[in-house]
């Protein structure tokens, strides 16, 4: 179906105001519609003006939401965020705003719940630090807190 200027510029901001949105989704949303590049860059630069979309803002969010609900260390958060097109330097300022000790507590009560079924302890410990690295966590942080808690449960 056909859309003019106007009818998309309705679906994009209905797009953006039901979920934060990055730079990125917009444009590849935009791009599904057949709009010459002028009038993309325009709806574009429209969108950021009103504050529709900020990559800032969604970058802090999404910062919030990955250590809060997903569990997610800073390697893969940041990961997350270049993939969508964050520039690094936003990415770096939103990951500044993780407490550093927040973050190892999370890290901490997810080695201590996370169920493994083995005996010998060095595999143990390997599975531990697969799981964390997988999540995002840094291997030097990991590494520290699997022997933290290793010695413990010894």
């Amino acid at each position: 179906m056909q859309y003019n200027k106007d009818e998309v510029i309705k679906k994009i901001l209905h797009y953006c105001s039901y979920q934060e949105r990055c730079t990125s989704e917009v444009k590849i949303k935009l791009n599904a519609f057949d709009l010459d590049v002028i009038d993309k860059k325009q709806i574009l630069k429209m969108l950021e003006e009103d504050g529709f979309i900020d990559d800032r803002r969604y970058a802090s969010n999404f910062v919030r939401s990955k250590v809060n609900q997903k569990k997610w260390g800073v390697d893969k958060i940041a990961f997350a965020l270049k993939n969508k097109g964050i520039d690094k330097s936003v990415i770096q300022k939103a990951l500044s705003e993780i407490d550093e000790e927040c973050h190892r507590e999370i890290l901490l009560k997810l080695l201590q719940s996370k169920k493994i079924n083995e005996t010998d302890t060095f595999k143990r410990k390997v599975k531990l630090a697969k799981y964390a690295v997988q999540k995002g966590y840094p291997s030097a942080m990991v590494w520290e807190m699997v022997n933290e808690i290793c010695s413990v449960q010894a």
